[in-house]
């Protein structure tokens, strides 16, 4: 029994040591993209998604998803930013995925949040699935 004793203190120690020493997880609210980047998204979104997502980012067809409103409620937040941005280049253009750098899909999406009253801050995001992963989509205030 004594031999248990040990093996958990030594276990909630462990458990205590490591989270304390990790960083706390990231969040949009703390402004993750640049305006400058949500520019170049915008840009891009009107090259290349506007025709099917639409100009207020709702499209006209039941079919393709809105990426405002409801849908970016219930789609988007409480994702990775990695999740999202996994999915549109994996997914967008139909038929062409992977068509466009990692930047530019990843400056889409920064475009995307910022549409939907996701603050921007002062650094641009850079396609790094990793670091991406650690920041989640939290509800603009």
């Amino acid at each position: 029994m004594k031999h248990c004793s040990v093996v958990a203190g030594v276990m909630l120690f462990c458990a205590v040591g490591t989270a304390q020493g990790q960083e706390p997880a990231k969040s949009t609210s703390s402004g993750v993209f640049s305006n400058e980047q949500a520019k170049r998204g915008e840009a891009a979104y009107n090259a290349n998604c506007v025709t099917c997502h639409g100009a207020e980012l709702r499209s006209t067809d039941r079919e393709i998803p809105h990426l405002s409103d409801k849908s970016f409620k219930f789609g988007w937040i409480g994702k990775t930013i990695a999740e999202k941005y996994e999915l549109v280049r994996n997914t967008m253009p139909p038929k062409e995925e992977h068509s466009l750098s990692d930047q530019v899909y990843l400056d889409i999406v920064t475009y995307i949040l910022k549409f939907n009253k996701i603050p921007a801050g002062d650094r641009e995001l850079k396609p790094d699935v990793e670091i991406l992963k650690q920041i989640t989509i939290a509800a603009p205030d």
